[in-house]
């Protein structure tokens, strides 16, 4: 697979397309990509589902996609590299940029636009319009400013991205530890090295006698459940949308085969992976 490299920390630029031009590829950049007008198919990661003016996209080195393009489509990308957070000293003093600007780089499986609330959707947007402004004539002052629009953007992002327990008992530490915690299951699905209590008390810092009680008490899952539970989630996702065989779904989200995969949902979702997706048809 093509892979698209970029040697700038951060590229604004307007896109007006008839078709898509390239082929599924993935970068060693993030990018955001707001859809001003069209409509089609947006594939990532082998899942396909349509797209819209106002949706907004965020695609990470870890994520390989492409557009389906049906009626006239202009997109306004932002792309970003990690260098770019070091040249606000602010964010590099913070305690914000070290819980947050690591979650932005990796791929977390979301399916359609990252932002749900139409008043942020429409801020990210008028942001993003100032910003490509900005890119396309700048002035005295420009990187700043430009850095400024794009932290903006950033942190509207971010507030969608990082999902809310419903335990309204855990505290804001607690709550972003565990959603990366559960990020992580989700980026190693089909890392089985990865999947160990071990692995992810080193990742995190926390004792490894205390790991499993700790999941446990966040989630009100053990460590077993909320992996099976996670790969569950992503092959039904993949199941309704993607065009993948049974067993390929089965290797990308970590069962052992497809047979291991229909005895999984037989048990768990009282379904079979064939009927899900023929339900789905």
């Amino acid at each position: 697979m093509k892979r698209i490299f970029s040697n700038h920390s951060l590229n604004v630029f307007e896109l007006t397309l008839h078709e898509w031009p390239y082929n599924t590829h993935t970068h060693n950049f993030c990018e955001l990509i707001m859809v001003k007008q069209g409509s089609g198919y947006h594939v990532i990661n082998d899942t396909r589902f349509p797209y819209g003016k106002g949706d907004i996209f965020l695609l990470t080195p870890e994520d390989h996609h492409r557009f389906e393009i049906d009626d006239v489509t202009v997109l306004l990308y932002i792309k970003f590299t990690e260098q770019v957070f070091s040249e606000k000293q602010v964010w590099t003093k913070s305690a914000w940029i070290d819980s947050n600007h690591g979650f932005l780089f990796r791929s977390n499986m979301i399916i359609g636009s990252i932002i749900k609330n139409e008043a942020d959707s429409s801020r990210i947007f008028y942001l993003s319009d100032m910003l490509l402004d900005e890119f396309r004539s700048p002035g005295i002052y420009s990187r700043e400013l430009m850095l400024e629009l794009f932290g903006a953007i950033i942190i509207i992002a971010l507030r969608h991205l990082s999902v809310e327990l419903q335990d309204s008992k855990v505290g804001k530490k607690e709550s972003e530890k565990i959603n990366n915690i559960l990020a992580f299951i989700r980026l190693n699905i089909n890392n089985e090295s990865k999947l160990t209590l071990a692995e992810i008390a080193e990742e995190f810092n926390i004792s490894v006698n205390y790991i499993g009680e700790y999941l446990r008490t966040q989630t009100g899952k053990g460590f077993k459940n909320l992996v099976l539970e996670t790969r569950l989630e992503r092959a039904s996702v993949l199941l309704q949308k993607s065009t993948l065989s049974i067993s390929e779904i089965a290797e990308k989200t970590g069962f052992t085969d497809a047979s291991h995969m229909n005895k999984s949902f037989k048990k768990y979702r009282n379904i079979n992976p064939s009927s899900l997706r023929n339900s789905k048809k």
